[in-house]
């Protein structure tokens, strides 16, 4: 793949999975939407999907390690997911990045946008993947 695409990044949930996109010249972060999550398979199929028609050359699955470093439950479904994904898309760069309280950043934002914590759902998984891949390309600086 052509390293000219764009970036995608993942906030992987039960329920809800973020995503984010970047620009072109990856520098800038946008939330794109959320999936729902019904099974793996549709996952899958859905992101390849949104690789094609966004471009995408490389996936960043933000990874939710502890405040002490470890990983917990999720981020152990997260890893098997990330096997999952270099299985069925094996031309994609797919990597892991730190997503330690995006989650938390995201709520707070919108908060301050006057945004009600019933209303967060799916606008709060694409805030945190936009989080996650702006985080991602600010540290490639």
């Amino acid at each position: 793949m052509s390293s000219k695409g764009k970036y995608l990044a993942i906030d992987y949930g039960d329920k809800r999975v973020g995503v984010a996109v970047s620009d072109y010249n990856k520098e800038i972060a946008f939330p794109r939407d959320f999936l729902e999550y019904s099974s793996e398979k549709k996952l899958i199929a859905d992101l390849r999907k949104l690789c094609e028609e966004e471009n995408i050359v490389k996936i960043i699955l933000g990874l939710p390690i502890m405040m002490d470093g470890t990983l917990g439950g999720r981020a152990k479904k997260t890893q098997k997911f990330f096997g999952k994904l270099k299985e069925s898309i094996p031309q994609m760069d797919v990597t892991f990045f730190d997503e330690r309280l995006s989650t938390e950043f995201a709520v707070r934002l919108l908060r301050g946008q006057g945004v009600k914590d019933k209303d967060q759902k799916g606008k709060r998984d694409a805030m945190s993947a936009q989080i996650i891949l702006q985080n991602y390309l600010n540290s490639l600086r």
